[in-house]
This record gives C-alpha cells, structure tokens and sequence, in this order.
C-alpha cells in the first residue's frame, strides 16, 4: 500500500501545471473563482465569453482560471466554427488576450 502511495504521490507532483516562467500555476476551484468575481478582481467567465466572441467566435469546449505571478488567467478552448480547437489565454480581470501574444490562427471577427 506504501508504494503504490508513493507512485501515486508522485504523479501528481510530475503532473502540476508549470508557466514558461518555470513557477507553478495554481488552478482555482469554482468556489474560489466566484469569490474573486464577487470581490470585482476578475470577470466572470460569462462576461469574458461574451467580450471574446467579438475576437474568436466559437463554441466554448474547456475552461480554467490559473493564477501565475499574481496574475488571474484564464486559459480557454474553444472550437471555432470550421471544427478547428483554439487555444487562448485571456487575462481574467479585463477578459482581454495578452496585448503581447498574436491571437491564434482560427481566431475571427464576430460576424452576425
């Protein structure tokens, strides 16, 4: 039982999310992601979606807010209207793309 503990202990330590900055991500439960929403620190995921769709429309397949340097991310998958998977980081106090990134290719203008 010890070892079959410690494997599995140590997958989970392997499996953590890390940034490009080498720091570990801290991904927020839904509770805890409505709190920060209620204090006005980040916008809620209806509100973000509502804002992208005017930068990558589609339908939202996966969502997850991260915390990395004291930053609230979220980090979206969304299937775009050819089928296609995107992936896009949104910064989740202002629901906008990082102004340093290009957005991904698949990523269209809103059309009604």
């Amino acid at each position: 039982m010890t070892r079959a503990l410690f494997i599995l202990l140590f997958a989970l330590a392997t499996y953590a999310p890390v940034s490009v900055h080498g720091s570990p991500l801290v991904e927020l439960e839904h509770y805890q992601a409505k709190h920060l929403v209620s204090a006005g620190k980040i916008l809620s995921l209806d509100v973000t979606l509502s804002k992208i769709k005017y930068i990558c429309y589609g339908k939202l397949v996966d969502a997850h807010l991260y915390q990395e340097q004291g930053k609230w991310r979220y980090d979206l998958q969304i299937k775009a209207q050819r089928g296609q998977i995107i992936d896009l980081s949104l910064d989740a106090s202002t629901g906008q793309p990082n102004p340093n990134k290009s957005l991904p290719t698949g990523c269209s203008a809103f059309e009604d």
